[in-house]
């Protein structure tokens, strides 16, 4: 058997979770008698230990971490050493940056970083545009406003990082009504959420935006969002509710699903949680099932359904973000968008390596640190850009 046969970086992650067939185990019994594989799986499991046990503390993590790093700067024969490194850089990918809820480490030799936490996220502010074009930063203001119609629309803030729209008063809907647009804006580093008037929850992620009215007319409920939202829709069989966005439009009767028009790679898409959409780009529809995710090619024009886990997909609305065995370049675009900053790439390399994890919102400085720790590079910090470096 082969490496070919067997994807090595993939393996040694199901050996270390007890999870892998009766036939990867034995190709890995052969793996392991080779040359230094049996001292770095070791060295790997000893990390993966540590890590994954509440037993260990941040200085025996820290301890960890070096204890790998010397093995592998200094044990390993230099042509032996690049050829493994190669072989097994993923894997070491896979496992410390699945595990960085726990490791915090960071090997910058010039300085120690400052935490970043919000401090970076919160400088630009959610913006809430009311339909005079009056903008209010909901993070910093208190909110008692009337949203339209007379006053019978008020908007509460119900914590930090939601607002909800109340109709007060018998609000009858007629054709020749004019509906009062407002419109969520967050920038980079931030999400929030908003509970239309109908009762519709949006969680609207960093870099994007939801314009809706204030309160819905009595054919139609329609919303546009910009970036990545996911949708709660409150059943109402009488009124569709459409998200046009971009060249997308999905249109559901109630249903939980996101859109995602950040145009990564040239591709928006509409992912599917629960209930049925359809989504359509011109002409053409498609309707899509739970765990189906909609792409459109915004290239080529071609239109694609994959298979999807949906909930996994949309964690970010509960402040998680996954990493889902994405290259390094997309890795980098989502640290940016999640985080609010700048990584610039100075150590002249090209990394071909996988990722997965999951970060949560508040750790930027543990995302870093596991993705440089498995590259075998170094960063540090100026103001909101990180520089990755040799």
């Amino acid at each position: 058997m082969s490496d070919e046969t067997f994807n090595i970086e993939e393996l040694l992650v199901r050996i270390l979770a007890n999870r892998a067939s009766q036939e990867e185990i034995l190709y890995f019994s052969k793996w392991i008698e080779e040359g230094e594989n049996q001292v770095y799986f070791e060295k790997l499991k000893k990390l993966w230990n540590l890590s994954a046990g509440g037993h260990a503390n941040q200085d025996m993590l820290i301890a960890g971490v070096k204890d790998y790093y010397r093995f592998m700067e200094n044990t390993l024969k230099p042509k032996r050493r690049l050829r493994l490194i190669r072989r097994i850089a993923s894997v070491a990918a896979v496992v410390a940056v699945a595990l960085t809820s726990v490791l915090w480490f960071s090997r910058t030799r010039e300085n120690t970083p400052v935490k970043l936490k919000n401090e970076i996220c919160q400088t630009g502010g959610i913006i809430l545009r009311l339909a005079d074009n009056k903008e209010v930063n909901v993070l910093d203001d208190s909110l008692q406003l009337t949203g339209g119609t007379g006053g019978s629309v008020r908007i509460n803030r119900t914590n930090q990082r939601e607002i909800v729209y109340e109709i007060k008063d018998s609000l009858e809907m007629t054709g020749e009504m004019e509906l009062a647009y407002n419109q969520i804006i967050v920038p980079v580093g931030e999400r929030f959420s908003v509970r239309l008037s109908d009762g519709t929850k949006a969680w609207i992620n960093s870099e994007s935006s939801l314009r809706y009215p204030t309160y819905f007319g009595k054919d139609c409920r329609e919303v546009e969002a910009r970036g990545n939202v996911y949708f709660e829709v409150a059943k109402d069989a009488t009124r569709p509710f459409v998200v046009v966005s971009r060249e997308i439009k999905t249109e559901v009767l109630g249903t939980h699903f996101e859109v995602n028009t950040y145009g990564d790679r040239g591709e928006i898409s509409a992912t599917l949680v629960e209930g049925k959409v359809r989504v359509s780009v011109g002409s053409r529809s498609v309707i899509i099932e739970p765990d189906q995710q909609f792409i459109f090619n915004t290239k080529n024009g071609c239109i694609n359904v994959v298979k999807v886990d949906a909930l996994n997909k949309v964690r970010w609305k509960d402040g998680i973000l996954v990493i889902d065995n994405e290259q390094f370049d997309d890795v980098v675009w989502k640290l940016e968008r999640w985080y609010g900053v700048s990584i610039v790439n100075e150590t002249g390399l090209v990394f071909n390596q996988s990722f997965s994890g999951e970060f949560d919102r508040e750790d930027i400085q543990a995302a870093i640190a596991a993705v440089c720790v498995n590259l075998n590079i170094t960063y540090t910090i100026d103001k909101d850009r990180i520089i990755l470096k040799r």
